[in-house]
């Protein structure tokens, strides 16, 4: 693709540029399914957080979805209307405990797979790359960096 745009080199508009076109590649892949992107992204966080924990609330999706509060409390109304997810009583009364249904786990399990491999496919492109990308969008989230080891040196 050529460099057209006033703009190629503001690093803030090519990220933002980045994220709409996988979101886009990824939108194809879960339409087929009647979900938003945030509806995938929610389903796919309580899929893998149901590997590890019993009771899991809109708090728990909310930490490891990096969607927000209120978006995932209006997604989560949406799934329960489509029977993907059941609010239940937990433990300690506080809040919901977030189950998903029968037909949640299908959908997921169908889908995830799939975005995976088209995932893989958009970020091949960075090829040996891939670490440091990694690791300078980490860093620019403030989050921990992996250094790896080079003993080919």
């Amino acid at each position: 693709m050529a460099d057209t745009s006033l703009n190629e080199n503001r690093i803030g508009l090519l990220v933002w540029q980045t994220s709409n076109l996988w979101q886009s590649i990824i939108r194809k892949q879960i339409i087929k399914f009647n979900l938003s992107f945030n509806e995938y992204l929610i389903l796919e966080t309580l899929y893998k957080l149901s590997k590890s924990l019993s009771d899991i609330s809109q708090v728990d999706i909310v930490k490891h979805s990096f969607v927000d509060k209120s978006v995932v409390s209006a997604k989560l109304t949406q799934l329960y209307k489509k029977k993907l997810i059941n609010k239940m009583k937990p433990s300690d009364n506080r809040s919901n405990k977030l189950v998903l249904t029968r037909e949640g786990i299908t959908i997921v399990e169908k889908i995830i797979n799939d975005v995976l491999e088209v995932e893989n496919v958009f970020f091949s492109k960075l090829n040996q790359e891939t670490f440091n990308f990694i690791n300078s969008l980490k860093l620019l989230l403030g989050k921990k960096i992996r250094i790896k080891a080079n003993y080919h040196e």
